[in-house]
C-alpha cells in the first residue's frame, strides 16, 4: 500500500510545484509591470510574492520526495 500512495505522492507534487511555480511566476511578473508603471509607488506585493512562491514550491518538492521515499523498495526486495 506504501508503494501507490508513494507515486501518487510525486505525481501531486511535482505536478502542482509546476503549477505553483508558473503561476507564482507570473503574477510576480504582473506585479512587477504595476510597480514600474507606477514609479515604485506600490511595492509591497513585489517583494513578498516569489518568496511566497519559493516557500509553495520548496513544500511541493519535499510532498515528492516523500513520496519517493514512500515509493522505494523496502530492503532493495521487488515486489
Amino acid at each position: 500500500m506504501r508503494r501507490p500512495i508513494g507515486i501518487t505522492l510525486m505525481i501531486v507534487g511535482y505536478a502542482l510545484g509546476a503549477w505553483v511555480g508558473f503561476v507564482g511566476l507570473s503574477f510576480s511578473g504582473v506585479y512587477l509591470m504595476g510597480y514600474l508603471g507606477t514609479d515604485g509607488k506600490e511595492g509591497r506585493e513585489v517583494l513578498v510574492l516569489p518568496w511566497v512562491t519559493l516557500g509553495a514550491v520548496i513544500v511541493c518538492w519535499l510532498l515528492a520526495r516523500l513520496g519517493r521515499f514512500l515509493a522505494r523498495n523496502p530492503g532493495g526486495r521487488r515486489s
